[in-house]
């Protein structure tokens, strides 16, 4: 049976770099309905002023590899992103507070997926979104 919902339920998985960068996410548990938005948080700390911040997000589903979205750069106010990503998906990056956020605009059932955030493509942090 199918819910008009969207229960996504956040678990992080945390690899560090060589060079001490982290990565984690700010809530365990979203929880999401159809239609409306679902935004999702990683915050990260850099080990020395020189690491990039480079922030990036993909989706996995089941049975797949991990899909690359899109990402932020530091000083950049532009959002680079995979051709087949929609328009529905974007991300913000806050240098200052050292935090990054995708945003799923008018989630469908289809967004029930695992979502990765990434700093400078060296340390993970799993997002499990459950659809119930």
């Amino acid at each position: 049976m199918l819910y008009a919902g969207l229960l996504t339920a956040v678990f992080y998985l945390t690899f560090d770099s060589s060079r001490g960068d982290e990565i984690n996410q700010l809530n365990d548990t979203i929880t999401s309905k159809v239609s409306s938005d679902t935004r999702i948080f990683c915050n990260y700390s850099l080990s020395s002023s020189t690491s990039n911040e480079n922030l990036f997000w993909y989706k996995q589903t089941p049975g797949s590899s991990p899909r690359y979205l899109l990402h932020r750069m530091k000083g950049s106010t532009n959002e680079l992103r995979s051709d087949e990503t929609e328009a529905r998906f974007s991300s913000q990056l806050d240098t200052s507070q050292k935090m990054t956020s995708l945003t799923i605009v008018n989630t469908q059932l289809c967004d029930s997926a695992v979502y990765l955030c990434a700093l400078s493509t060296t340390v993970l942090s799993l997002h499990y979104c459950l659809l119930q």
